[in-house]
């Protein structure tokens, strides 16, 4: 907790700190390989939702069984909250599913 706020430098430590346990956990999960673009999707989508999700997901059984093809349907299904579609959630699985096609 920071009383009164954080600052912009606490903020990007945070953020670096987080960033950087979202790569630990898709490095250690994903057992095939990855262009920078999968590996930058999944990344966002442990950063969003955190590890529990992939950790268990369809998703990463996908993946690990060789099915990359299977994984942009598989973020997409991440879209909900209480049930209902989240359009920001939306956008952000749509962004995810760009990276992950993406050559870089």
């Amino acid at each position: 907790s920071f009383p009164g706020g954080v600052t912009q430098p606490q903020a990007q430590l945070l953020l670096r700190h987080d960033l950087l346990c979202a790569q630990i956990l898709v490095e250690r999960l994903v057992k095939v390989p990855l262009t920078q673009g999968q590996f930058d999707a999944l990344v966002d989508f442990v950063y969003n939702l955190g590890s529990g999700r992939l950790q268990g997901s369809t998703l990463l059984a996908e993946l690990n069984a060789g099915k990359y093809d299977a994984v942009p349907a598989e973020l997409l299904l991440w879209d909900r909250a209480g049930g209902r579609v989240v359009p920001q959630l939306a956008e952000r699985r749509a962004a995810e599913v760009e990276l992950w096609r993406s050559v870089a």
